[in-house]
């Protein structure tokens, strides 16, 4: 028992320390890679890796002025390159607010991308500041620094347990619940360590293997997962 807990508890302490970098303003500043054209390409966030040597590829670059820009190194006027403009408001050190105030299209392939995004404006709002030693993520925020903060720590947790789940013991349960809260509920501990009557679901996600539900009491996790297709639950135990 001790050791199921002291498991969750290492793993909760990873994800905070991973979750909760301090990011400056100062750390924004300069010429970062990006896979994606910030506020043009339709995508849920935007990986960012600092900028070490000049080199070709898609890039953004954030002023000291609180303006930015990111668009394509121009390689070929054959082709139709993208470039956005805005400007950006850090929020304490670990949020930005980015307002994208101008499209252009350069090239001699763009045809109507030009004159229908030419104008465009869009307030991309506020994003969670993410950092991964050299790179950062810019994940959409709810405006809520610990909500957000909470789901890094969620996410990462998920993605912990993914890597390991066969390595974890089930007892299954049977369930005819659809949603998630009936679903749990069906769980019951048959080793008799736990009491889930308090726990509640903070984050859950479908996997090729079930779906997994989170559940946390205080500063306490578990692990349940969901077999659908034999309406069966269990916790994940160490083994």
């Amino acid at each position: 028992m001790k050791e199921f807990f002291l498991n969750n508890k290492i793993l909760l302490f990873l994800g905070l320390f991973l979750s909760m970098p301090s990011f400056a303003q100062s750390d924004i500043l300069g010429k970062w890679e990006t896979r994606d054209v910030i506020g043009y390409t339709d995508v849920f966030e935007y990986s960012l890796i600092k900028e070490k040597q000049e080199n070709a590829g898609r890039h953004v670059t954030f002023n000291l002025d609180g303006t930015f820009s990111c668009g394509d190194t121009m390689q070929c006027a054959t082709d139709c390159f993208v470039f956005t403009s805005g400007t950006y408001a850090m929020i304490g050190n670990n949020q930005i607010h980015l307002i994208v105030e101008n499209v252009r299209f350069v090239g001699l392939t763009c045809g109507m991308k030009k004159t229908q995004r030419e104008n465009f404006s869009k307030d991309l709002g506020v994003f969670y500041i993410h950092k991964e030693g050299t790179a950062i993520r810019l994940i959409p925020s709810s405006g809520d620094l610990q909500d957000d903060k909470d789901k890094m720590l969620y996410t990462q947790m998920l993605d912990s347990f993914t890597k390991e789940w066969r390595s974890y013991g089930y007892v299954w349960s049977n369930t005819d619940g659809n949603q998630s809260g009936e679903i749990v509920k069906d769980c019951k501990d048959k080793r008799n360590l736990i009491n889930l009557s308090n726990y509640k679901i903070v984050f859950s996600r479908d996997e090729s293997y079930g779906n997994v539900f989170l559940l946390r009491e205080n500063e306490n996790f578990h692990y349940v997962v969901y077999d659908a297709l034999n309406k069966r639950v269990s916790l994940a135990y160490p083994k």
